[in-house]
């Protein structure tokens, strides 16, 4: 390294074969200027490849050596080219434009160049893909003949004959660095330099390591867990030390490799609001653009502007720190979100969003949102049905502009760089214009949308002592301490991915990169021996399970000797967890009961004795703290929705026919009148309530389905003895510990022998052992029935159910219909002296319940855990899991 850093003191050019290696080698060259005590030095010239060969054509087009009109495509350029010509090839199949096949195309397209192969329409006749590909190729080379266009693949081929001729100055001293192999166009590139006096040096690090070895881990967990281990010893024993982690597959292990690492090295950055923190590791794999909060909370702006959305697409923008008037709506726009989600709608109109968000008396009230929704909507209305990109680009921006991107607050210096290379992507996406056609609003925002996912950025950092690397990445650099994970034998070496658009037995004969599983078994050796190379100390390591797969050992890595993990460590370094809990200590806490309820009613109706029996938490959390779970949203109406629509159905129908004899003097054609006639009212009733998710077609077919459980719930009731509808919906009062509890009686039925059924629609599976013991699961009508005393004759519920239909109750007396029990054949209540003492039994229940929950009695006693529990979703608050773990512990112990 002191070598190259003299070199580059005397204007040497270094190329590198990677971005990264370039980085680092300005990093370490700019660290000895600061070393040495000078205050200003020359940037060094150290460039990748491509780079370089972009600099030598600006170079040569400023010297007038090639022709002006000349325009050299970037990636995202090259690719627009492709797309349209595969649209216009094949218009009927647009999946054919997708990423992964255009992707395909352009890497072969490459392949042909940078491995001189000779194209003609023979060699490409091999199968349909190869002619298909020939057939786009042609067409792409044709369209960049006649507008003049260049692809990078093609600098090498253009620049050589231009710098032969002097057509620009060549480096004094070129050293190449990084490479493990170079293709045959650049070989013959660099020739032509040294035929030309520039003769260029390769140059490559290698050092015989002191100590290797090998260690077999149980998992890639595991497996990361003692590279994290070891690399902290290492850091602890010499903080200026550079330590190596290579990660194979660090696309799909990054967020594991980044948990890893934060809890054995910066466990601080794992807390709430430390996700800023510096680390002392970088990873050399950055994450596609898009993928940042920032920018996706633009897209997710830029897609906005349609006449409906999803809820949830809402519901991001309303909790997005990049909006402005975050900080002083945050509570309004939380409480909006919920409202929104009350409705139970997939999706929501933006005048719907910002009609809730204009109500100035709710606590919703949103006014900096509406004023910024009208402003984009306005911009949107206003929009041009075609455009070319740069001018969706000035769109875009006026629609950021308006909703306040990226915010109010201070950008953090990560979101910063976010920021910047936002503005390059803009500035790339206008340059399309040079080779695109004018496109829809849809069109211009996927393509954007698709350019920010394929750019890949990774903020600038201080350097740090740990590198973690993927294979190829690690090429030209050292280290003093060295970790490679995961090899085992899916991994190196790499199975062989041919390019299904070239020939392969051209592929094979030209070794074509991925090509075979002979030139992978090459190219794997020739990394391991370079990796082994790059520190005084390396460990390999490989996991031996992925999941329910057994993993096998590379079987390049067999030589090298096996580690223990006791040998590597010293020791065990416990994560942050498990030191937390080793110094943890009890603390008492005193007492401290709920409140008591000091109103004079029982919020919550019938439900806070349903709450208060399966959990009085639960109770007291819902109804009196407001804690519950946000409305659940989906496509069409949610269960709620529809068992109000069946309740007011059959409210209607009753209204009309009044009794048993009604309805079986009702012939059959009226009947099904009737029932139609109530369900096309109950409908028109609920729909506009929910314009977005009850349309024409699922009004029809609820039309069908609530005619179809009508009529076989009225043949049901047709078995019944005689009896009429007292009333219906029924809303009043009753006094139940000392407060009042609304109720709502869904029905009164009166018998022939006297007396009154209540009954209670169902359209789930009921059983009436929920209406007894203690803790009742269904207090509902037992409640109703403390109302009327001696005039209750029974109880029960009307199941209505596709092919389920079915009272289940209990009755003072035989009433002769089917699924309702007199009491004393009840097993429950048959030992009870009289019907009164069944109704006092409930009045006792229901008393001691509402005593309790008025008492504030809250404690975290689910009636029966986990069954209460299961779809519970204050389970974080009251943390009756943890308390269930800790308890079975003790019994352990």
């Amino acid at each position: 390294m002191a070598d190259i850093i003299r070199r580059l003191g005397r204007d040497a050019t270094i190329v590198t074969g990677n971005q990264r290696l370039a980085r680092v080698l300005r990093q370490r060259y700019n660290q000895s200027m600061i070393e040495a005590g000078c205050e200003a030095w020359l940037a060094a010239d150290i460039l990748p490849w491509n780079a370089w060969l972009q600099r030598l054509w600006q170079e040569t087009i400023v010297a007038n050596k090639v022709a002006s009109n000349l325009v050299l495509l970037d990636a995202h350029q090259e690719r627009q080219v492709w797309q349209q010509i595969l649209q216009t090839i094949v218009p009927s199949l647009p999946w054919l434009t997708d990423g992964l096949t255009v992707t395909r195309m352009m890497v072969a397209a490459q392949n042909l160049r940078t491995w001189k192969i000779s194209m003609d329409v023979a060699t490409f006749a091999y199968n349909e893909d190869s002619q298909f590909f020939w057939k786009v190729f042609t067409a792409f080379e044709r369209s960049c003949k006649e507008n003049s266009w260049l692809t990078a693949a093609e600098l090498p081929d253009l620049l050589l004959p231009v710098l032969q001729a002097g057509g620009t100055a060549l480096p004094g001293e070129l050293i190449l660095l990084g490479f493990d192999e170079l293709t045959p166009q650049q070989i013959a590139f660099l020739q032509g330099l040294a035929q030309a006096g520039c003769v260029p040096e390769w140059l490559q690090f290698s050092s015989e390591p002191a100590f290797i070895g090998k260690l077999a881990c149980v998992d890639s967990r595991v497996e990361l867990q003692q590279a994290a281990q070891w690399i902290l010893r290492r850091l602890e024993e010499n903080p200026d030390a550079h330590i190596g982690l290579v990660v194979p597959e660090l696309s799909t292990q990054r967020a594991l490799v980044c948990r890893m690492l934060d809890e054995m090295l910066c466990p601080a950055a794992l807390q709430p609001g430390n996700h800023e923190l510096p680390r002392p590791y970088n990873l050399s794999l950055g994450l596609p653009l898009i993928q940042y909060p920032l920018i996706n909370a633009a897209f997710e702006w830029l897609t906005l502007p349609v006449p409906v959305a999803e809820i949830t697409h809402v519901s991001r923008l309303l909790r997005s720190s990049f909006l402005a008037g975050r900080e002083d709506e945050r509570s309004a726009r939380a409480l909006l979100d919920a409202r929104l989600r009350e409705t139970g709608e997939w999706n929501v109109s933006l005048q719907s969003v910002a009609h809730h968000a204009s109500q100035i008396e709710r606590p919703y009230h949103c006014p900096v949102l509406v004023q910024r929704l009208k402003q984009l909507l306005e911009l949107a209305e206003a929009r041009p049905e075609m455009g070319m990109p740069g001018e969706w680009r000035r769109q875009f921006s006026q629609w950021l502009t308006v909703v306040g991107w990226p915010g109010d607050r201070l950008l953090t210096s990560m979101e910063f760089q976010v920021m910047q290379a936002w503005q390059v992507l803009l500035q790339q996406f206008v340059a399309l214009d040079w080779v695109a056609q004018p496109m829809t609003l849809a069109s211009a925002l996927s393509r954007l949308r698709e350019m920010a996912a394929s750019t890949v950025f990774q903020p600038e950092s201080l350097p740090v002592p740990i590198q973690v690397l993927g294979l190829l990445e690690t090429s030209g650099l050292q280290f003093d301490h060295l970790w490679i994970m995961g090899l085992h034998d899916g991994v190196l070496p790499a199975p062989p991915q041919p390019n299904p658009f070239i020939p392969l037995p051209l592929q094979r004969r030209m070794e074509l990169p991925r090509s075979t599983a002979g030139r992978e078994l090459q190219v794997a050796k020739t990394v391991l021996q370079r990796l082994a190379g790059s520190a005084p100390e390396v460990v390999i390591s490989y996991p031996q399970r992925q999941q329910d797969m057994s993993l096998i050992p590379s079987p390049l890595i067999a030589a090298f000797p096996l580690l223990s993990k006791e040998a590597l460590s010293g020791g065990t370094h416990l994560i942050w967890q498990q030191l937390i809990h080793q110094n943890s200590r009890l603390q008492q806490l005193t007492e401290d009961p709920a409140p008591p309820l000091v109103e004079h009613f029982i919020p919550g109706g019938s439900r806070a004795f349903k709450l208060q029996a399966a959990c009085p938490f639960l109770a007291f959390a819902e109804l009196r703290l407001g804690a519950r779970e946000l409305g659940r949203t989906q496509l069409g109406l949610n269960a709620r929705v529809r068992g109000i629509l069946l309740h007011r159905l059959m409210e209607k129908i009753w209204i009309s026919l009044k009794s048993h004899d009604c309805l079986i003097a009702t012939p059959a054609d009226k009947l099904d009148e009737l029932i139609v006639s109530k369900v096309t009212e109950t409908i028109r009733e609920i729909a506009p309530r929910y314009r977005q998710s009850f349309g024409a077609r699922l009004q029809a077919l609820e039309l069908t389905r609530l005619s179809f459980l009508a009529h076989a719930w009225l043949e049901y009731e047709k078995q019944r003895p005689p009896f009429e509808i007292i009333e219906q919906e029924k809303t009043t009062e009753l006094t139940v510990g000392g407060r009042q509890v609304h109720v709502r009686i869904d029905r009164i039925d009166g018998l022939p022998q006297g007396g009154k059924l209540l009954i209670d629609y169902k359209t789930g599976l009921s059983k009436v052992d929920g209406w007894f013991g203690e803790r009742p699961d269904e207090p509902q009508l037992p409640l109703y029935s403390l109302l009327f005393g001696q005039e209750l004759a029974g109880i029960a519920f009307a199941q209505i159910r596709t092919g389920e239909m079915a009272f289940k109750g209990v009755t003072s007396d035989e009433t002769g219909v089917p699924g309702i029990i007199f009491y004393k054949k009840l097993p429950l209540t048959r030992d009870y002296p009289d019907w009164l003492t069944v109704i006092v039994i409930w009045q006792q229940t229901l008393e001691k319940l509402a005593t309790d929950f008025i008492a504030g009695k809250a404690e975290v006693n689910p009636k029966q855990y986990p069954q209460t529990c299961a779809y519970c979703s204050l389970r974080p608050l009251c943390r009756i899991d943890e308390k269930m773990v800790h308890r079975s512990g003790d019994q352990g112990e």
